[in-house]
């Protein structure tokens, strides 16, 4: 087997060629235990030229290295061997799956972009159409060891969901594999549920809205129950999502939502009535710890919000008066109603801004809408 670090001589331009006929193609081509990855992530183009030029650079400065052997990437790091990628006569290539790239001299500082600063310019810049890059951004770092935390993850959804990337979020979480995105991280399972919240708001409650919201629930309440997004590492950290109130709030109010505004509020399939009893065996208290801040007013309205408006529903589909229905009464009077009630106080008290109140924004929104308008 050929030497991954050939000795001195060979650097020069015509063993150069030979080295990479011997290694970088042929191992990139045939030998899958010399390498670490296939082919390099590919983007679509977009709609701006300022996106495909972010994409573009990170393709190249990032994604690129990480698919190359020690050798290669000590031409591309290495200042000396810079000399060695500069002849335009004699371009140093190298083949990744069906595509030959051209490898160019790189400085680990000035050329490698940020992770952070890349994904906040790319969730700045993405319209439309140009959600569907997200998948290989993310897979692309993931195999470059560029580490997303779970709180820039929930980031990118939330922004995705106001611009209308829903629907990627769903192949973003089927994809978990590539992508690294898991629902077991519970900022990550808040911020996809509150994808269907968003949803129905931004399109004013109107039905074919509301029924995918629903699918979009179920679809993400289904995965929740996948061990390659909830194992055991998840649940010790941040629990199982599937028992945490705020989760499977947003099932009740996904369903009770549909059957109270286009279904008379009947229950044909019982699916309202297990989500509300799924709801209160889980329940906990959250109103215990008050927010302080505006922002941790803004998310506890978010969060909070959904749950509240669910439950009301849902008394109007089982019944206010039958003993479920008298539970979640007591819930909303004695939990919810309070720790909503002073997080709106705090976020009208300090945060005047209208954009810092999204979560008061939420809250009004959902107010609006059966059974507490006609109540």
């Amino acid at each position: 087997m050929a030497s991954l670090h050939p000795p001195k001589s060979l650097y020069c331009r015509n063993r150069l060629n030979i080295f990479f006929a011997r290694t970088a193609t042929r191992a990139f081509t045939t030998s899958a235990p010399r390498r670490k990855h296939g082919a390099v992530p590919t983007f679509t183009p977009t709609s701006s030229p300022e996106l495909d030029s972010l994409l573009s650079t990170v393709r190249t400065n990032i994604f690129l290295p990480s698919h190359l052997l020690k050798p290669q990437k000590s031409l591309l790091y290495r200042q000396k061997n810079h000399s060695l990628l500069t002849n335009p006569e004699e371009p140093a290539t190298v083949k990744l799956g069906n595509e030959v790239h051209q490898l160019h001299p790189l400085d680990r500082v000035k050329d490698e972009p940020s992770t952070r600063k890349s994904l906040r310019k790319m969730m700045e810049l993405c319209e439309g159409g140009d959600w569907v890059n997200v998948i290989p951004f993310l897979q692309g770092m993931r195999d470059a060891g560029r580490v997303i935390r779970g709180d820039q993850t929930s980031m990118m959804i939330r922004r995705m969901s106001k611009k209308g990337g829903e629907g990627v979020v769903l192949e973003v979480l089927r994809r978990t594999g590539a992508t690294g995105v898991r629902l077991g991280d519970i900022r990550v399972a808040r911020q996809v549920m509150w994808c269907a919240v968003r949803k129905c708001i931004n399109s004013g409650f109107e039905q074919e809205s509301v029924k995918e919201a629903e699918r979009f629930v179920e679809n993400a309440w289904a995965m929740c129950s996948e061990e390659r997004h909830v194992d055991k590492e998840t649940k010790a950290e941040f629990g199982d999502p599937k028992t945490r109130p705020e989760i499977v709030g947003v099932v009740l109010w996904a369903r009770a939502l549909r059957s109270v505004l286009f279904e008379e509020a009947r229950d044909e399939d019982g699916k309202v009535r297990r989500a509300a009893e799924m709801l209160f065996a889980v329940w906990q208290n959250p109103s215990k710890a008050a927010a302080g801040h505006w922002r941790d007013a803004n998310m506890e309205l978010d969060m909070w919000a959904p749950v509240w408006h669910g439950m009301n529903m849902a008394r109007k589909v089982i019944g206010e008066t039958t003993p479920l229905g008298r539970d979640l009464g007591n819930i909303i009077t004695l939990d919810l109603e309070p720790l909503l009630g002073r997080s709106r106080e705090v976020v009208s008290t300090y945060a005047t801004d209208p954009d810092k109140r999204r979560g008061m924004i939420t809250y009004e929104q959902l107010s609006k809408v059966a059974p507490l308008n006609r109540s």
